[in-house]
């Protein structure tokens, strides 16, 4: 007999579904996005589970919003400095 594990928030059951354990917690992907996420510092959305997220510093962003704050240019695979709280390349 399998074990019986559901969503820790809205309690569904998880089985055969893809899931993320946080805090030693299951919960769906919905619910990771609306009460797990990370936020976004440029965009202010959630950084939803099947997204690639990057953080510095305790900051938190979208791959595709990590940008230089001068002249925009994409820095997620690149190399970076900060400079007053800024993100430079």
């Amino acid at each position: 007999m399998s074990e019986k594990f559901d969503c820790h928030y809205c309690r569904d059951p998880l089985q055969g579904k893809k899931y993320v354990q946080k805090d030693g917690r299951h919960c769906c992907l919905k619910c990771f996005d609306k009460f797990c996420a990370n936020t976004c510092v440029d965009c202010r959305k959630p950084i939803s589970a099947d997204a690639k997220e990057v953080h510095y510093k305790n900051r938190y962003w979208h791959d595709n919003c990590f940008r230089c704050a001068k002249c925009l240019h994409p820095l997620a695979s690149e190399t970076f400095v900060s400079k007053d709280g800024k993100i430079l390349c």
